[in-house]
């Protein structure tokens, strides 16, 4: 390891104690906006990720509907918090949307053995000079994502099982990514940059020809 990736990683550390598919979703206001002023007492953020990429999907929310894109991940919307029946027409899940928090929505997730709606409480940045990094997996196997530069890596997140989410906190930097499931490397990206207004998103999902991967920067839909 050379003495470079050391320093560069050592910083990296500090600040946080095959197919590869590139999706760029719109942002219609970057994720720094969250913080430029508080959330609404009685508002929560939502977003949704289409596991099985479906066309004319959209979710109930006790009588509210939202349209789902064929997108690995939207961009957050504002929705009032409190008790949901979440359904998107053949199962259904409950959920308590607390204010000022935000959610990622899975739809066809591998939930109990069987596809159905996963409900995730994402972490908030809490040092908005900050970046951020989060791996989705909605694949059948646990996954790892390691930083890496100058030809060394790093595992960030082990084992994340299927259905889960991890995220860390990170300064900001351009660094490699890698995604694997076990010895099988799938992703390997070169430089991703992550900044305090370009917070980024892995999500990964099995496909007929296997795992893949979609990277997509935190966004607000207006």
């Amino acid at each position: 390891m050379t003495k470079f990736f050391d320093l560069k990683f050592a910083r990296v550390a500090a600040g946080i104690a095959a197919t590869w598919t590139v999706m760029h979703v719109p942002v219609m206001a970057n994720d720094a906006g969250l913080y430029d002023a508080p959330i609404p007492a009685d508002k929560s953020l939502v977003r949704f990720v289409n596991v099985k990429m479906k066309q004319g999907l959209t979710l109930d929310f006790s009588g509210q509907k939202f349209d789902v894109d064929p997108v690995a991940l939207s961009g957050y919307r504002i929705l009032s918090n409190g008790a949901y029946k979440i359904s998107d027409g053949k199962v259904s899940v409950d959920a308590n949307l607390e204010p000022g928090k935000f959610y990622t929505i899975a739809v066809g997730a591998n939930a109990g053995g069987q596809e159905g709606i996963v409900v995730i409480s994402d972490n908030s940045v809490e040092n908005p000079s900050k970046s951020s990094l989060s791996l989705y997996n909605f694949s059948g196997a646990p996954t790892d994502l390691s930083l890496r530069l100058k030809g060394q890596s790093k595992v960030l997140f082990d084992d994340v099982a299927p259905g889960a989410m991890a995220s860390k906190e990170l300064p900001v930097i351009d660094i490699g990514l890698e995604v694997s499931e076990g010895d099988k490397k799938f992703t390997e990206l070169d430089n991703v940059s992550l900044t305090a207004k370009q917070r980024q998103n892995v999500v990964v999902v099995d496909t007929p020809n296997g795992p893949t991967s979609f990277l997509v920067p935190t966004g607000i839909e207006q």
